[in-house]
């Protein structure tokens, strides 16, 4: 191990302890998790750092952790950083740096951490989520606008959080981690809620009903049992491929073990605010190059796609008399899995805001079978086009 994973290690080893100490459950997010239980070394990024925790879980933790403080260790979140970018928890090493320019003074302590972000509860109403989401994705975008992408609706909240911030912007952020906390403590569903940068994730509760222990780098840690459906839903079903996934250095991110965040940060305080300020100017520079990079990416898959569409649609010309002879007799399950295919790609094409209808017999058969299989929303979606 290099000494940024070392230092990533030991923080998890610290977590791990304090939780088995004070009886809060806690689960390696996913990147570490397929590498603990898959693999036989600590990823190499120095970002991978991640916990996930029931909020009320969270909670203590964050409580725990004040009783025994350590001088070289903070633990930072919306509570206690005004300019926190979210409602999660991070605990950081104040010995080592791991500075991100597109986000800048974010943390207080921009060393090598951990993430901890919170399996949530829902709203006790529609209503009351819909403000939360609202002050909530308002406030990241104050925090940390340049990293991520924002709708024109997203950018909205923006309004009733700058209102808001009259009166103090240390007052708000404690506000809203309380109102947060307060009404995704519990989960009355069946389904956990993880908010990520630019993803929300739905976890059955049942998946973190056991948990068991798994070695990482000889570093006894905490999984769920269900481990495969739980990366399964973070990475989809290529999850197997992050262990051999390249680590691409960010050419954003300065990380290093050899000077303390807080040493970095006064040494070099004039030279950081030009670099995060040099970082926004040539962002907002490359705008109208990035969307022409988009726009040829969007062109190139939209050729591909279209591609896939002909193969298809001559590999089921050649199937069409055994289609509808299981349509008529309706055999359903095994008309499923010959559509299997076109179902992919009607989806993707829909994605696309196009319909997949090559061939009009075909169409009407799977039609039928949506219709017989109770999957009414994805018709729904298809009747619009049509």
């Amino acid at each position: 191990m290099n000494k940024e994973q070392q230092v990533l290690l030991s923080l998890l080893e610290e977590v791990d302890r304090l939780c088995t100490k004070n009886k809060i459950e806690y689960y390696l997010a996913p990147r570490l998790a397929v590498h603990a239980v898959y693999g036989d070394e600590m990823p190499k990024s120095p970002l991978a750092g991640g916990i996930l925790m029931k909020l009320s879980d969270m909670e203590r933790f964050r409580l725990a952790y004040l009783k025994e403080e350590r001088k070289d260790r903070a633990l930072e979140s919306m509570y206690e950083n005004k300019r926190f970018p979210g409602f999660f928890l991070r605990y950081e090493d104040k010995n080592s740096l791991c500075f991100r320019m597109d986000e800048g003074r974010n943390y207080e302590y921009p060393g090598i951490g951990i993430d901890i972000y919170p399996l949530r509860g829902k709203e006790s109403s529609r209503k009351l989520h819909l403000w939360l989401r609202c002050l909530e994705m308002g406030w990241i975008q104050f925090c940390d606008g340049r990293s991520q992408k924002f709708t024109w609706k997203e950018k909205l909240c923006k309004l009733p959080v700058a209102i808001l911030m009259v009166g103090g912007r240390d007052r708000l952020s404690k506000y809203l981690y309380q109102k947060l906390y307060e009404n995704q403590k519990e989960c009355k569903g069946k389904d956990y809620v993880v908010r990520l940068k630019g993803a929300t994730l739905y976890y059955p509760k049942k998946i973190f009903e056991k948990t068991r222990r798994v070695e990482l780098e000889g570093v006894s840690l905490n999984v769920p049992d269900a481990v495969d459906p739980y990366l399964k839903i973070w990475f989809g079903k290529g999850y197997m491929n992050k262990l051999t996934e390249p680590y691409i250095p960010s050419m954003t991110v300065i990380t290093s073990t050899n000077i303390p965040c807080q040493e970095f940060l006064a040494k070099y305080s004039g030279q950081v605010k030009t670099l995060v300020k040099e970082r926004r100017d040539q962002y907002n520079k490359d705008r109208k190059g990035r969307k022409s990079r988009e726009y040829l990416d969007w062109s190139w898959n939209y050729v591909k796609l279209k591609g896939e569409g002909v193969n298809l649609a001559e590999v089921y010309t050649r199937k069409k008399e055994y289609l509808l002879n299981l349509m008529e007799n309706r055999d359903y399950p095994r008309l499923s899995e010959e559509l299997k295919d076109y179902d992919k790609i009607m989806k993707k094409y829909l994605e696309a805001g196009e319909l997949y209808a090559p061939d009009q017999e075909i169409f009407q058969i799977y039609l039928q079978l949506l219709l017989a299989t109770g999957k009414k929303s994805l018709l729904n979606k298809i009747k619009k086009f049509s």
